[in-house]
């Protein structure tokens, strides 16, 4: 086949769209059932099992080639310059990377920061990776084409490049990415049925330098890969590639095909997918892909949202085009892909756009089992969140790339306080400190998924505290709570009397939920005579010392073996000292005695507007009796000296046991005078919500409720935080939601001869205290559960929290609720006498 005809070949499988199109274009060429000419991925036959391991999801699939490109773009600029990747001239990360061969001033605070970079550079440089979608439009699945000026690769080079598995060719380079030579095969298996993958690519010129080992070194490679199903004898598919050259000797070990040009149009314009020239670089076309996203790659639900939250913080802008027909101005087809964090920064600077609530984002460093990690928190406005995440909660990034995530039921934990922001909120944790071995602990080696193990359960914990702790966010869950009372304040009343006399009537109900279980209040607002000035801290800390203390002080506190220690400091600095990515300050804490210093290994810092908390949990190896010292150091690049304090800690006993003697015996209730006399200890009862699929002006409605209600909830609880009283001893208070449109209590009340007022009665409290019953009882196992959790015997079902529990409970038991209630009420009706001796009824 001569030059032009394998050009000519090369457009026509680029600018096919459909399987069958790139089929019968390879059959015309004689390739497709000419097996020789197809060569093992990886020159390794049961490649199967390493491709069909990697990414679950065809999204992260995706990402995976979008961030390789990146890795090709940093990759040529340094071979352009002469640079050895691996040596030490070359840049020792990614941000460095981006400043040395991206910015004017490399050396500039600012260097290698995409977020600071004004729009006009910011799209200069994202039309240097694209991402085309092609193809058929929903409920099709579309085409993906991404095209890079990165190194590109001599077609030689592919086997051991592009089309190799398990090679550690970036492995020794410190500012790439994709280190495992394996993300790459993650789209492969949701590449429709055949799995194919068209890779075009030429190495950069400047790079060659003149200097060839081969007479197609200057050429454009062109291969497809494929499955091949399981033939032969063979357990198992095959993933080949396209390696016609050179099969006479050396069947199933040829060499790609390749052909002379000087530029191929390998990146989009606009709406238009391949119409700019390039003369080297990489473009990799996905047919048919799978992907659940299948609508206008830029609209709020298309896959722009998806990479932006998979990719929050991309070394290098992209350029998305949707090239599939749609309508709209010229603008519409085309953008620039930041990532998460630089949009949510972009859109809080925009008043017209913050989606953001006031003071967020906020940060707060944490350290776990000696590794450093900065936890990024953003609440949104309601109903906001879902722009930017679906049921992510808290993500974990490494270099600006999701690698796991914990859904939104995390917030859902009691030990988190944040069952009423959870459909607001979204953590990034920022994991590109950790050492290797931390890394492979963490994550599973296709980077979608959190491996699971004690570095993981450490991690759950300590965001449980940093959530929990975290000033603005139970600020924010109180003014969301008051919202929500405010509403409900008028009708809650006679419900909550109306409940309060059911669980008095019944002695069973009186001992089992009110005895030495009050709750009260949840919040307390307190009036302000004069509006707060805004806190105005300094840029770099003047001081940093315990709260109400000289700096040199030593401080000494108690602390219970069974719970953290919070010291608390005063200081001047801004709120985002400790992560910032400009002049970032550190917060290191040790462990010293006579004659050693070592690093603490679990604790977080939370900063607040001059005051900084810190949450520290005692050392495993510690007892009773033992008073261990500390010293906090604070530090940055412009200190002369950094600031120092030592605190010591006497460690108690466990903290709620009992001491030893007698106790007073207490006075019963019925001992006392008066009307008003109650069970001691009494229960505040919940103030049940009544929520409707239509709900009228004042009242609740399905869609008010995240996620919404459907005809088959039942109940609903949202922690909404703990009692401030001393006496309640912290105890739990949940709202009570009430679905008063339940499709079983609508049935029941169908019926003419039932009075529907008494039958939304019955449904109501019968609810209510089923879930009172449920929530009991996960208070009773709560300390038992917390043992088996943290010495990681909880298996996953052991693990779902009250909330799920509740509402999966009811609405199993709804349909059955209302004709259970008559007929045992029925009861004494048709049987007049229980013989109790014979157990029989009479």
């Amino acid at each position: 086949m001569d030059n032009s005809t394998l050009e000519h070949l090369c457009l026509n499988l680029i600018r096919a769209d459909i399987e069958d199109q790139v089929i019968t274009l390879l059959k015309d060429a004689g390739y497709w059932d000419n097996p020789p000419a197809w060569r093992y991925y990886g020159d390794y036959e049961n490649n199967y099992n390493v491709v069909g391991n990697q990414m679950r999801r065809p999204d992260a699939a995706l990402v995976e080639k979008l961030v390789n490109s990146i890795d090709a773009r940093l990759m040529n600029e340094c071979l352009a310059r002469g640079i050895d990747p691996t040596s030490d001239a070359a840049p020792q990360s990614i941000r460095e990377a981006v400043a040395k061969f991206f910015e004017e001033h490399p050396t500039s605070p600012t260097a290698g920061l995409v977020s600071e970079w004004d729009k006009t550079k910011r799209g200069r440089i994202a039309r240097q990776i694209a991402l085309a979608a092609t193809g058929a439009k929903p409920p099709g699945n579309p085409c993906f084409t991404i095209s890079d000026c990165g190194e590109g690769q001599t077609p030689m080079q592919l086997p051991e490049t592009l089309m190799s598995l398990n090679k550690d060719i970036k492995l020794r380079i410190p500012f790439v990415q994709g280190k495992f030579n394996m993300g790459g095969t993650g789209v492969l298996r949701f590449c429709g049925h055949h799995k194919l993958q068209l890779v075009v690519t030429r190495r950069n010129p400047k790079i060659l330098n003149g200097s060839v080992t081969h007479s197609s070194d200057p050429n454009w490679g062109l291969t497809v890969v494929r499955r091949e199903d399981p033939t032969g004898g063979r357990r198992s598919s095959v993933y080949t590639y396209l390696s016609p050259l050179g099969i006479s000797d050396r069947p199933g070990r040829g060499d790609v095909l390749n052909f002379k040009a000087d530029s191929m149009p390998i990146f989009p314009k606009g709406d238009k997918p391949y119409e700019v020239e390039s003369e080297w670089g990489t473009l990799i076309k996905l047919y048919e892909y799978e992907i659940q996203n299948r609508s206008h790659i830029l609209r709020a639900d298309g896959l722009l949202s998806r990479v932006d939250l998979l990719l929050p913080l991309s070394a290098l802008p992209m350029r998305f085009h949707e090239c599939r027909g749609y309508t709209g101005h010229a603008g519409s087809h085309d953008t620039n892909v930041l990532g998460l964090n630089i949009r949510l920064g972009d859109d809080s600077r925009d008043i017209k756009r913050a989606n953001i609530e006031e003071s967020f984002p906020t940060s707060c460093p944490l350290t776990v089992m000696g590794e450093k990690m900065t936890a990024n928190i953003y609440a949104f406005k309601k109903g906001k969140a879902d722009t930017y995440r679906k049921n992510e909660g808290i993500i974990f990034t490494v270099n600006g790339q999701t690698h796991g995530h914990f859904t939104t039921d995390f917030f859902r934990r009691k030990a988190t306080g944040c069952s009423y922001l959870r459909d607001s909120l979204l953590v990034v944790v920022d994991c590109s400190d950790l050492s290797g071995r931390a890394r492979e602990d963490l994550f599973m080696n296709s980077r979608d998924r959190l491996s699971g193990g004690e570095l993981t359960r450490a991690i759950e914990r300590e965001l449980e505290t940093i959530l929990k702790e975290n000033k603005l966010l139970r600020d924010l869950r109180q003014r969301r709570q008051q919202e929500q009372r405010d509403l409900r304040i008028e009708e809650s009343k006679p419900l909550e009397d109306v409940l309060k006399s059911i669980l008095k009537k019944s002695p069973t109900l009186t001992r089992l939920f009110l005895e030495g279980t009050r709750i009260s209040t949840p919040f307390k607002i307190k009036e302000v005579e004069q509006e707060e000035r805004p806190f105005e801290g300094e840029k770099h800390p003047t001081y940093f010392k315990f709260k109400g203390k000289e700096y040199g002080y030593v401080l000494s506190r108690n602390c219970h073996i069974n719970v953290r220690a919070r010291i608390t400091f005063e200081t001047d600095v801004v709120n985002d000292y400790f992560t910032r990515e400009i002049d970032t300050g550190e917060f290191s804490l040790y462990c010293i005695d006579e004659n050693s210093k070592w690093v603490h290994e679990r604790f977080n810092c939370n900063m607040e507007n001059g005051i900084a908390t810190l949450n520290l949990t005692l050392p495993d190896s510690c007892k009773v009796g033992d008073v261990l010292d500390f010293e906090a150091i604070v530090n940055d690049r412009t200190l002369i000296e950094p600031f120092a304090n030592r605190f010591r800690i006497t460690v108690l006993e466990e903290a709620g046991k009992r001491k030893g003697g007698k106790s007073k015996k207490r006075e019963p209730a019925g001992k006392k005078d008066g009307a008003d006399r109650e069970v001691p200890g009494m229960i505040q009862p919940p103030r049940p919500t009544k929520v409707y699929e239509h709900p009228k002006e004042g009242q609740k409605g399905w869609e008010d409720m995240g996620p919404p209600f459907d005809k088959f909830t039942a109940l609903r609880i949202v922690h909404s935080g703990e009692s401030d009283e001393e006496s309640d001893n912290g105890k739990a208070i949940y709202d009570f939601y009430i679905n008063m449109d339940n499709v079983y209590l609508k049935n029941e009340q169908k019926n003419p001869k039932r009075d529907h007022d008494v039958l939304e009665a019955c449904f109501l409290f019968g609810m209510v205290l089923v879930g009172i019953a449920l929530v009991h009882d996960d208070l009773e196992s709560e300390k038992s559960r917390k043992k088996q959790e943290y010495e990681g015997d909880m298996d996953e079902e052991g693990k779902a929290n009250i909330e799920e529990k509740v509402e999966d409970f009811t609405k199993a038991i709804a349909p059955i609720l209302l004709p259970m209630i008559e007929s045992l009420g029925s009861l004494e009706l048709e049987f007049e006498h229980v013989d109790s001796a014979a157990g029989e009824f009479t």
